[in-house]
């Protein structure tokens, strides 16, 4: 369809870039073709920048390099995830219509929470000789614990209960979840009759790839127990403590600062700019090896990055910091034996990472001219490759954003919240009374004004919408977010604002000169036929192992180029 210098782009990366990340203006219909023309010019931006980049070594930049080093890694790790147990995994068609049933029954769920075994065996007793069981819920606190659930939703050995054993009414025997007992009773059964055709097939779909995560599960689980076996690695025993030492210091500062401002301790967030001082204070360690495999070695340098990247967290005073770093640890280890197992097999070589990959680079390349092309204007700060990582954010994508937020942790109630928005109910109010966020029963769910790309795919999402609008639900770490925009202004002091006026024009006519050496094609008759959806979302790309990253990196609109071109021959947007 199109090509810079060497660097060529097919109809099949347009349509995967396009499709799989948000452009300004992609909804309306009446300008699809100045849409796909745009979109292809900023791609080409994109392939010139990263050519001149690659000439003039970038690529080895210290923190450029790290970046093209983690993404590379993530994939290799998706790659033998497919090939030792996605690929391994089968799903017939006896297993979906078994299932499909199930699925197709909602149930009605009252349990009993207790916090061990003797007290799980006491109250047990207690339903044994007679007791009513949602009387004896009032009576210890939990009336509230009822859900309506179905087939898919639940934890597998509660669901098994549920479905094969209960009838509508009884109640069952303590059964130990994690750290918790739970007695429950079966309150009632919805089953769905008379579906459509179409309703059965996506049933059906829904089922496949319920049991298709199940038995990927199960498959882990071996895979892992194998793997592992015969594997040594050393911590370094005076590194960890200096490390951990350092983090519980910032967060005993933490908590110091939030209780002497009256705020919620947590959840609490170990920075990227804590991490920098942790780095600042130890200094002289950072190239003393942390890990100490017989296969491969890590600098305390790089586990600092590799946590940094994982996110740090301690979401309430029962999260230790010891626990919480050796969680972190042992993830980070296993996917540094799992990574050398796929370099070891070559997977950075298969036709899947490689393409990949040279889409990541690409990006990464054209970001690091853009921020040398910066600091040589003495406009703003550097961008480091976590920040890369975290998120590739246009400029004219930035904001400061203003919303409104409810918090759940059920999608089926989240859907009847948006539905009463929608009927006019009040939003503060809604929030007040059910969001999960505890603050948010103080000021009715606001926050704001923060940077967009600090509330990741929401204040991607939040970005892209006009005031008032209301978005959601969806899925976040935390549960499912319903929000709306309240207001939207462009940054006072960010990298993306500072001159960008004098920024914007020099990167252009660099563009331009580049376009002038290497050469640009576009076929533009092929690009009127390819077709394209008119739905602006972002992707999300979850990876074997646990990990995830967009779906493609973002693209900054660049198309002013083409008037500072010599010879224009190329059509104009």
């Amino acid at each position: 369809m199109a090509k810079a210098g060497n660097k060529i782009i097919t109809t099949r990366d347009f349509i995967q870039r396009y499709e799989l990340t948000v452009w300004l203006g992609k909804e309306k219909k009446t300008q699809v073709d100045k849409n796909k023309l745009e979109f292809l010019y900023s791609m080409i931006a994109e392939k010139l920048l990263a050519l001149e980049a690659l000439e003039l070594g970038l690529d080895k930049e210290p923190e450029i390099e790290k970046a093209i080093k983690q993404t590379e890694k993530l994939l290799i790790l998706d790659e033998l995830y497919k090939l030792e147990i996605k690929n391994k995994v089968e799903v017939t068609e006896k297993e979906i219509l078994e299932a499909l049933p199930k699925f197709n029954t909602e149930v009605e769920v009252h349990y009993i929470i207790a916090k061990n075994k003797r007290e799980a065996d006491s109250i047990w007793s207690l339903l044994k000789k007679g007791i009513e069981f949602d009387s004896l819920m009032v009576e210890l606190g939990q009336s509230e614990n009822k859900e309506k659930l179905r087939w898919g939703d639940i934890y597998e050995p509660i669901e098994k209960v549920i479905y094969d054993y209960l009838s509508v009414g009884e109640v069952y025997q303590p059964i130990l979840v994690d750290s918790l007992w739970y007695i429950i009773k079966l309150a009632n059964k919805f089953s769905k009759f008379g579906l459509s055709p179409d309703e059965i097939e996506s049933a059906k779909s829904q089922v496949r790839k319920i049991i298709q995560l199940r038995k990927e599960r199960e498959k882990l689980i071996e895979f892992s127990q194998k793997f592992g076996e015969g594997k040594i690695l050393k911590v370094d025993a005076q590194l960890l403590k200096l490390l951990f030492t350092e983090i519980n210091k910032i967060v005993e500062k933490k908590k110091l600062i939030r209780r002497a401002e009256n705020v919620a301790v947590y959840p609490i967030a170990i920075l990227r700019d804590d991490f920098l001082e942790i780095k600042k204070n130890l200094a002289e360690h950072l190239d003393d090896h942390f890990l100490k495999a017989d296969s491969f070695k890590r600098t305390l340098d790089y586990v600092i990055d590799q946590l940094s990247l994982k996110g740090f967290v301690l979401r309430s005073e029962n999260q230790s910091v010891a626990g919480t770093l050796n969680s972190l640890l042992k993830t980070i280890i296993n996917e540094e034996f799992l990574a050398f197992e796929g370099y070891r097999r070559g997977l950075d070589k298969s036709p899947e990472v490689l393409k990949d990959m040279e889409m990541w680079k690409d990006a990464y390349l054209a970001y690091a001219l853009k921020r040398k092309l910066l600091d040589s204007l003495n406009l703003g700060k550097k961008i480091t490759a976590e920040e890369l990582l975290r998120g590739y954010f246009p400029a004219d994508q930035i904001w400061e954003i203003k919303i409104q937020e409810i918090l759940v942790d059920d999608l089926s109630f989240a859907d009847s919240l948006l539905k009463l928005i929608e009927q006019g109910y009040d939003m503060g109010e809604l929030a007040r009374r059910f969001s999960k966020r505890e603050w948010a029963r103080e000021n009715g769910g606001i926050i704001g004004y923060v940077l967009s790309n600090q509330l990741g795919e929401i204040g991607q999402i939040a970005g892209t919408l006009e005031p008032g609008q209301v978005y959601g639900p969806i899925y976040t770490d935390e549960g499912y977010s319903i929000f709306k925009l309240l207001d939207k202004r462009k940054p006072k002091d960010t990298l993306y604002v500072a001159n960008y006026d004098t920024f914007n024009i020099a990167l252009n006519k660099l563009i331009a000169s580049l376009a002038n050496k290497y050469g640009v094609e576009v076929k533009y008759e092929m690009l009127k036929l390819v077709e394209v959806t008119y739905i602006n979302t972002i992707v999300v790309r979850f990876l074997g192992f646990g990990n995830r990253i967009l779906a493609v990196p973002l693209l900054e609109r660049n198309v002013d180029w083409l008037r500072f071109l010599k010879n224009r021959k190329l059509p104009l947007p």
